[in-house]
């Protein structure tokens, strides 16, 4: 029950989906307009090893460092960062692009976050809104760069 996974349908090929994440537009994209994250050192590639530097806010008056290192990656089928420094006791973000129902017309981004927070169980409902609107926004702005609707299909804690 501490993997939280939110899982989107996209109308496009996996292999085009994935290099959005892989290039600079993606991070960007995703990362750079979030209100109450300041962007540190962007990482250069997907490749392991590469680190993320974040300033992030979590309250109005307390903003920490939270460190991102990338630990596993096979190109178009996933990537998976964690937590190396910051607000969580145990952050792991896998990245999963899987083909869709239709072919090559289609593709599900699962994003699954193997999580711990401090009080957990009781901080995990807490922890759901901000996963959930972040991530719905997340798959919102991927679609709209390539001119598609996202379709979700499965979001809860597993």
């Amino acid at each position: 029950m501490n993997t939280f996974i939110y899982r989107s349908k996209f109308p496009i090929n996996k292999e085009i989906l994935f290099r959005f994440h892989e290039e600079p537009i993606g991070f960007q994209t995703l990362v750079g307009g979030t209100k109450g994250i300041e962007i540190i050192q962007p990482p250069k590639s997907l490749a392991i090893g590469e680190e993320v530097i974040f300033k992030i806010r979590i309250f109005p008056f307390w903003k920490t460092i939270w460190i991102a290192r990338h630990i596993a990656y096979q190109q178009n089928h996933f990537f998976v960062d964690r937590q190396e420094k910051g607000p969580f006791l145990k952050f792991q973000h896998t990245h999963l692009f899987l083909d869709g129902t239709d072919g090559k017309n289609s593709c599900i981004l699962s994003e699954e976050i193997e999580i711990n927070f401090y009080l957990w169980p009781l901080s995990r409902f807490f922890i759901f809104p901000f996963l959930y609107f972040m991530f719905r926004k997340r798959h919102e702005l991927t679609a709209k760069h390539f001119g598609v609707k996202e379709e979700l299909i499965f979001c809860r804690y597993s």
